[in-house]
C-alpha cells in the first residue's frame, strides 16, 4: 500500500490542482497557462506536499514568496494567516515577528498581511514608505496611526459579533455570497477618508451601519494599495469555525456529556443567547467566503506587479468531495460495508483510487470489533482507513485522562490489529469535547493529525438545515484558545444517521450549492455508521455524489 503522510491525505484533499493566477472570474490565456502549469505546478505541487520539511520550521511559517505575513507574540490570532494562506492555496508566503522586519525585508515582498497589533512610529513610517513604493498592504483593526494610510477615520464604538456585506460589484468581491454574513470578534467603527468600501458592516443581518468592514485605498502613483478589515479576519475564522469560547465546559443543550455544538448553541437553560450560527446562514460557508476576499483582495493587488500561482481547493478541478466514514462499535458491520463500497465501485484498481473514482470509507472502530489483522490489512491496502473510536464511557474527562485513555486504547488497538498502521485519523466515541482544544493537542500527542469529532448535531437545534454549523467546508488546522495554530486538522461532520437529517435532499442540497453557481465548495464528511453492513443513508450519499459527479472517498 502506498503510505504517504497526513500532511499528503490533506493535500490531496484540499489543494492539489493549480486554480490560475487571479480570482475565479479571470481569463487567462491559453499560452500563459501552460508556462505556469509546466514551469511551477510541479514545484508549488512538492511545496505544498513536503510538509515534513516546511515543518520543520514551524507550522507559523511559510516556504517564502511575495507574500509576508507580519505578526506579533502579543497577539498570537496574527499568526494563524499562515494557515488561512495554505488553505486558500496560495502557498508563495514568508511570516515574520514585527521586531524582525525592516525596510530591507519589506522590499523583497509585493503583499503584506499586518496582523492585529500595536505600531511604533517607526513600524508606521517604514509601511508607509513601503506602500507609497508599490506595495499592497493588508491591515486587521489597524493601529490609529495608519488611518491616514488607509484613508479612514476612526469612530468611537466597536460592533461585536454581528455581520457584513461584501460589495460584490467590486474587483475584489466578485465571486463572494451576496448576502450578508456572520464574523466574529470586535470590529472598530470607521468612516471614510479617501478609501472606498468593499465590505459594509451591518448590525443585524438586515440593518446595514455607515461604517465599512473593509476599505481600500489606491496610494501614491506606483501602484500602492492600502486595506482595513475593522475586524480581525483571523480570530473571526478561528472562532466561526472552533465556535464561542465564552461556552468553553459549558453544557448547553442539555444533552450530556459536553459536545462541539455547545460551543455553538445558544438557547442555554438559565443563560439564553443567540445561537453562535445563525441557521438563516448556515447554507453559506460563511468563514470561506471571507477567506475568498482576502484572496482576491491580494490577487488582485498584486496583478500589476507578477500573477499569483494558486492552487484549486480538490485534485481534476472537482469542487466538492465526499468524505465517508463510519463508527463501529463492535458490531462487526466494517467488513460488509467496505465490500459494499468496493462493489459498487466501477474499478477498484490503484489507479482508480489515486484519481478519486473508487468508493472508498474511513471506518473508526472499537477495540474488540470482529474484524481479523489479515482483513484489516487487506482493505487498508484497498485504500479504505481503519482507525480507533476512542471510548470514555460517554463521561466528560480531563486532559490527563484523556491521554491515559489514549495510551491504553491504541495499545490495544495495535495488539488486536498489528498489521495496521497506526491511527492517523479519528473520532471519538459520543463526541466529548470538553474544553476548547485538548483532544486535538493529545491526539497530536499521539501522532494524530486529523479529527472529525466537530459533529452537526443534534436533531432538533439542526432541523434538516443542510449546511455548515462551522462556516466552512475545508480542513484547516485547529487553533488554540490563545490563536497558536495545533498541527491537527478539523474535518468537521456535517451529516449523520443521527441526526434527523432527510438524505438525499440534506446531501443533494450541499452538493448542489457545491457545483453550482454559488461555488460553495467543500469537502463534506458523512457518519454512517458501520455497525451494521446496510445503511439506507450511506445508499442516499453515494448516489447523490454520483449524480453530481462527486468522488466519495476515505481520509486514507
Amino acid at each position: 500500500m502506498e503510505q504517504v503522510t497526513i500532511d499528503a491525505r490533506i493535500t490531496r484533499i484540499v489543494k492539489y490542482t493549480l486554480l490560475s493566477v487571479l480570482s475565479r472570474d479571470q481569463k487567462v490565456s491559453q499560452v500563459f497557462f501552460r508556462f505556469l502549469r509546466n514551469q511551477l505546478f510541479i514545484p508549488l505541487l512538492i511545496l505544498s506536499i513536503s510538509c515534513t520539511s516546511i515543518q520543520a520550521q514551524t507550522v507559523n511559517d511559510g516556504p517564502g514568496g511575495p507574500i509576508l505575513v507580519i505578526n506579533t507574540s502579543s497577539n498570537i490570532y496574527s499568526r494563524y494567516f499562515a494557515e488561512i494562506l495554505r488553505a486558500e492555496g496560495l502557498n508563495e508566503f514568508a511570516a515574520k515577528d514585527i521586531v524582525q522586519v525592516t525596510a530591507t525585508d519589506l522590499n523583497n515582498y509585493d503583499v503584506v498581511i499586518l496582523g492585529e497589533m500595536t505600531l511604533t512610529a517607526a513600524n508606521v513610517t517604514m509601511l508607509t514608505d513601503w506602500v507609497n513604493a508599490g506595495g499592497t498592504l493588508i491591515t486587521m483593526r489597524p493601529d490609529p496611526q495608519l488611518a491616514t494610510l488607509l484613508g479612514i477615520t476612526p469612530a468611537s464604538g466597536t460592533l461585536t459579533d454581528k455581520y457584513l456585506l461584501v460589495n460584490t460589484a467590486t474587483e475584489q468581491g466578485k465571486g463572494i455570497v451576496g448576502q450578508t454574513i456572520q464574523f466574529h470578534g470586535p470590529a472598530n467603527l470607521y468612516t471614510l477618508n479617501g478609501a472606498i468600501s468593499l465590505a459594509n458592516l451591518y448590525s443585524t443581518a438586515t440593518a446595514a451601519t455607515a461604517n465599512p468592514a473593509v476599505t481600500i485605498r489606491d496610494v501614491g502613483t506606483n501602484g500602492g494599495q492600502a486595506i482595513a478589515f475593522a475586524y480581525d479576519l483571523a480570530k473571526s475564522i478561528i472562532y466561526t469555525r472552533q465556535g464561542n469560547p465564552a461556552w468553553i465546559g459549558q453544557e448547553r443543550d442539555a444533552q450530556a456529556p459536553i459536545r462541539s455544538d455547545d460551543l455553538y448553541f445558544g438557547a442555554a437553560a438559565g443563560n439564553s443567547q443567540p445561537d453562535w450560527i445563525d441557521f438563516n446562514k448556515v447554507a453559506i460557508p460563511q468563514a470561506d467566503e471571507q477567506q475568498h476576499l482576502l484572496t482576491n483582495i491580494i490577487i488582485k493587488g498584486n496583478a500589476d506587479r507578477k500573477p499569483l500561482p494558486r492552487f484549486w481547493f480538490l485534485p481534476r478541478g472537482l469542487k466538492a468531495a465526499v468524505v465517508m466514514t463510519g463508527d463501529d462499535h463492535a458490531n462487526g458491520g466494517t467488513p460488509g460495508r467496505f465490500d459494499q463500497y468496493k462493489a459498487l465501485s466501477s474499478s477498484n484498481t490503484l489507479a482508480a483510487v489515486k484519481n478519486w473514482t473508487a468508493i472508498r470509507s474511513s471506518a473508526y472502530i472499537y477495540v474488540g470489533t470482529p474484524l481479523s489483522d489479515a482483513q484489516a490489512r487487506s482493505y487498508q491496502t484497498d485504500s479504505f482507513d481503519i482507525a480507533l473510536h476512542l471510548s470514555t464511557d460517554c463521561n466528560n474527562w480531563t486532559t490527563t485522562g484523556l491521554q491515559n485513555l489514549f495510551t491504553t486504547q491504541l495499545q490495544q488497538f495495535s495488539s488486536q490489529w498489528p498489521s495496521l498502521l497506526k491511527p492517523t485519523t479519528h473520532r471519538e466515541h459520543c463526541l466529548i469535547w470538553s474544553d476548547w482544544a485538548s483532544l486535538p493537542k493529545v491526539e497530536l500527542a499521539n501522532k494524530i493529525r486529523l479529527n472529525t469529532s466537530y459533529y452537526y448535531w443534534p436533531g432538533f437545534w439542526l432541523q434538516n438545515r443542510s449546511g455548515m454549523f462551522t462556516g466552512s467546508g475545508m480542513p484547516m488546522r485547529f487553533a488554540d484558545v490563545n490563536g497558536a495554530i495545533i498541527d491537527n486538522y478539523q474535518v468537521t461532520t456535517q451529516m449523520t444517521d443521527e441526526s434527523d437529517q432527510i438524505f438525499p435532499d440534506f446531501i443533494d442540497s450541499l452538493l448542489d450549492r457545491a457545483t453550482g453557481p454559488l461555488g460553495y465548495y467543500g469537502v463534506f464528511c458523512a457518519n454512517m455508521h458501520t455497525d451494521a453492513v446496510a445503511s439506507t443513508g450511506s445508499d442516499a450519499i453515494i448516489n447523490s455524489a454520483v449524480n453530481h459527479n462527486v468522488p466519495v472517498i476515505s481520509i486514507l
